[in-house]
């Protein structure tokens, strides 16, 4: 009974404290916002990305089971298994050269061959609209169609011709959509479509040749499509094709989907995080506000319990109101998206409510409003009613209670229990707490190193620093949390950037001197003789390494199937479908043998490998052990008899796999060659190669490292976007903090006026302190954020780090500035005050 009459009091106040509005928690409500909109936003973009995968997968893989071939063709009777199954859909799918006759622009493109049956899910919107099979059917010349950028790298238009091995095509429209296009993070080149019937005149299939054979079946009941690729596994064992259904498509994208939400939820949550500190400063300010409010409570006999839950509830209910507004706004995310992108976005978007996303985002709101008022709370609460009878005071000087600790613990523990429990990668999850613990335990033992030093600091003769550097080691005095909160969301940007232009430098300056100008792939054996004569005419200097090449796949590992095998993340890639791999009597030119030793050129025993030191690390193999490959429908077991390092960066030409000599020489089979230039040469070696040579794909390793810094250039604008947050959480605590202080400016400001100060003297006086609270606070960020981006440069990137002058100063710069226009914007008030009023009032 006692507990509900304290409570039906405490909703009374509660009301009549919420009379004025939400005047003083402005700050409150906007980092509370920035926060939990973040995490919304991308738990319901992520949550929309997985739902339109799963009800488009039809359509992204293109049928209800997919089967790939590498550079075979399925065999009769495997064929007329699978038509007895449901309506079949034939695709070969490559990269070679194109060039068009109106402009003699040549480069490699994605070459797709489709069928009649095409596209058996989805549709394929064209401009000018018309039936694929009308655009694609031989009048004078055969029909193809493009995707936009094929133009654009072209220089081409709709009824120009372009040039596929020995066969020209007419552009008869752009592809507006293509449904089963798989989403990778860059491409080699633009796609160009055929049909199928129209290949074989084209040259470009020949044995060995780097195909995607892809068999596309749809059931009559998509929901049996296990059991097909069940029985497909049982009726051909030793088929060595990959089987896919429509519940596993694209789940490299899904992969991408759930690393990209577990990354940026947790950089949300440190921004979230980052903005308590706005919710602490807001909610201290206001209590201040209402220190005699308090008291007068207290003198007509309110207990403590009381007045903690009044204000309790109001900052629960103002914490509901922000957090709703935030949760509200990325929810809003993926129908914007649609509306406004529609199906020109990558990844289908399938808006919804998504309960689950809703409540996560909603508990971590109100546990950060909760987490970061209970200890204001608890001073608040055990203000006396002498405090009535004091000129000056506030809650600075205070200790909240042992309940408001436990609260806090219990809060922090319920915090950490939901990101954990939340989280798809719990072990990152806990490192990200772990590092966050860590970066707020050094931020406050650093801003309160400083704030003790400045103490120590000889006394200035300057009166303005002097008023300064006092101002920020009273106590009581704001400083810690600028420093904190500034500090914190500067670091953020700092290592972000750094690991950026770092990036961009090991893409853009540290290709190795003696790199390849180009690789060139599909080389026929009949052609690799006429192919290294085009180069020996070309002057010293000018080189080429060639070697044969197949496709094939691991199947297993010491015995033990792949998808079985204990393979470390590192190299998970490995087993991943099809890889290069090659053979060799000698041994390759700087290659180091880590263990073992090569064999004879003349050998011809068992089957022998040479592994990579990465590889045989990551599947923890030794000499002596074996992998089964799959090369072309049949599986070699083999022994590894030597072990190679090798250094990938170089970007010599290499493979992870080579074979002893004896075993692979008589398969289908084309030749690899990686050719290095003078820069003068390049395009004139170019454009013979691909005049000669129709079918060999000519990739420039220039044009690779441009499209990967184009691709790193916006994967860093996502998380710039979340710095950009934290950065203004952090201006926002900066303001709150500015403003909870308000009251003491003011009693200083009038206090130096009666003592002879001019406004000019007080605004000196406060500027100096703030450039000197933003030149801290960027010193101190610009240490920590290079620190963490050398730990992520030198660590999981595996690049060398290199410090970043420009960041710096462009840090330091901004964060004295916006310290300094935040700070006297905040304060402008105390230097108008006339000291006559305040005197009255005390």
């Amino acid at each position: 009974m006692k507990t509900t009459a304290m409570l039906l009091q405490a909703l009374r106040l509660l009301r009549r404290e919420m009379r004025h509005g939400i005047r003083g928690f402005g700050v409150f409500l906007v980092c509370l916002f920035l926060g939990v909109f973040t995490i919304s936003a991308i738990g319901n973009f992520s949550a929309a990305a997985h739902r339109g995968l799963l009800d488009d997968a039809g359509a992204l893989l293109g049928g209800d089971l997919e089967i790939r071939l590498i550079n075979r063709p399925m065999a009769t009777d495997q064929l007329d298994f699978l038509r007895q199954q449901g309506t079949v859909s034939q695709i070969l799918q490559l990269r070679t050269m194109a060039r068009t006759e109106k402009n003699a622009n040549r480069g490699l493109v994605e070459l797709k061959a489709v069928d009649q049956a095409y596209p058996l899910y989805g549709s394929l919107p064209l401009a000018p609209a018309q039936p694929l099979a009308q655009a694609l059917m031989t009048a004078e010349t055969p029909g193809a169609v493009v995707e936009k950028a094929f133009l654009q790298r072209f220089s081409v238009t709709v009824g120009d011709q372009v040039r596929l091995g020995d066969t020209t095509f007419t552009i008869r429209a752009v592809i507006e959509n293509e449904p089963d296009r798989s989403i990778r993070a860059f491409n080699l080149g633009p796609r160009i479509m055929v049909a199928s019937a129209a290949m074989p005149a084209t040259g470009l299939i020949q044995p060995g040749s780097l195909v995607n054979y892809l068999y596309r079946l749809k059931l009559p009941d998509r929901n049996q499509a296990e059991a097909v690729k069940q029985l497909l596994t049982e009726r051909f064992p030793e088929a060595g094709w990959r089987i896919r259904t429509w519940r596993e498509a694209a789940p490299r994208v899904r992969s991408f989907l759930d690393r990209m939400e577990t990354n940026l939820t947790l950089l949300g949550l440190c921004s979230l995080l980052v903005g308590g500190l706005g919710v602490t400063g807001a909610v201290r300010g206001y209590l201040t506000a209402k220190i005699q409010h308090i008291a007068t409570l207290k003198c007509l006999g309110a207990s403590r319990a009381i007045i903690f839950t009044t204000y309790l509830l109001q900052i629960l209910l103002l914490g509901a109101i922000g957090s709703t507004a935030g949760l509200l706004a990325g929810a809003a995310l993926p129908w914007l998206i649609v509306q406004f992108f529609g199906g020109s976005f990558p990844i289908p978007m399938e808006p919804g409510l998504f309960p689950r996303v809703w409540l996560l985002a909603m508990s971590y709101g109100l546990l950060i409003a909760l987490l970061f008022s209970l200890q204001e709370l608890g001073k608040a609460c055990r203000v006396t009613p002498a405090t009535l009878f004091r000129s000056y005071t506030d809650m600075d000087s205070g200790r909240p209670g042992p309940g408001s600790r436990a609260a806090v613990l219990l809060t922090t523990a319920l915090l950490v229990a939901i990101a954990l429990v939340s989280s798809p990668d719990q072990r990152l999850a806990l490192w990200f707490i772990v590092g966050a613990t860590g970066c707020f335990v050094l931020f406050r033992l650093l801003a309160t190193a400083t704030i003790r030093l400045t103490a120590r600091l000889p006394r200035a003769s300057n009166p303005s620093v002097r008023l300064a550097l006092a101002d920020i080691a009273r106590p009581g005095s704001p400083a810690g949390g600028i420093l904190f909160s500034l500090g914190i969301g500067l670091t953020v940007l700092v290592m972000i950037a750094q690991v950026q232009s770092n990036l961009n430098d090991m893409v853009n300056e540290t290709l190795p001197k003696d790199a390849p100008a180009f690789f060139f792939f599909d080389i026929q054996p009949d052609q690799i003789a006429p192919f290294k004569k085009l180069f020996a005419q070309l002057p010293p200097g000018n080189s080429l390494k060639a070697s044969p090449t197949l496709r094939g796949r691991i199947t297993a590992i010491k015995g033990v199937p792949a998808d079985q095998a204990s393979i470390s993340p590192d190299v998970r890639w490995a087993v991943r479908g099809d890889r290069f791999l090659s053979y060799a009597a000698q041994l390759p030119p700087h290659t180091v043998l880590s263990s073992g030793t090569w064999w004879p050129e003349n050998y011809s025993g068992p089957p022998l490998i040479s592994l990579t030191r990465d590889l045989a690390d990551g599947f923890s193999v030794g000499l002596g052990d074996t992998l089964d490959v799959n090369i072309l429908g049949r599986t070699i077991t083999a022994k590894i008899a030597n072990v190679r390092t090798v250094d990938w960066t170089s970007l010599e030409l290499n493979f992870a796999i080579i074979f002893a000599p004896g075993v692979l020489e008589s398969a289908p089979q084309t030749y690899i060659a990686a050719a290095q230039l003078e820069p003068a040469l390049e395009q004139t070696v170019y454009r013979q190669v691909t005049d000669r040579f129709p079918n060999v794909s000519a990739l420039s390793v220039r044009e690779v490292l441009k499209n990967v810094s184009i691709t790193l250039e916006r994967i860093a604008w996502v998380f710039k976007g979340i710095a950009a947050i934290a950065l203004l959480s952090g201006l926002l605590v900066l303001s709150g903090a500015v403003s909870a202080d308000q009251h003491r400016r003011i009693r200083d400001a009038v206090i130096l006026k009666v003592c002879g100060a001019t406004r000019r003297d007080i605004l000196t006086a406060f500027a100096t302190e703030f450039i000197l609270l933003g030149l801290s606070a960027g010193t101190v960020s610009l240490l920590a954020g290079s620190a963490a981006a050398m730990a992520i440069v030198d660590g999981p990137l595996n690049a060398t780090y290199r410090l970043q002058p420009v960041i710096i100063l462009l840090t330091l710069g901004i964060g004295i500035l916006l310290t300094l226009v935040l700070g006297l914007a905040g304060t402008w008030k105390a230097l108008g005050q006339k000291p006559s009023s305040y005197l009255r009032n005390d």
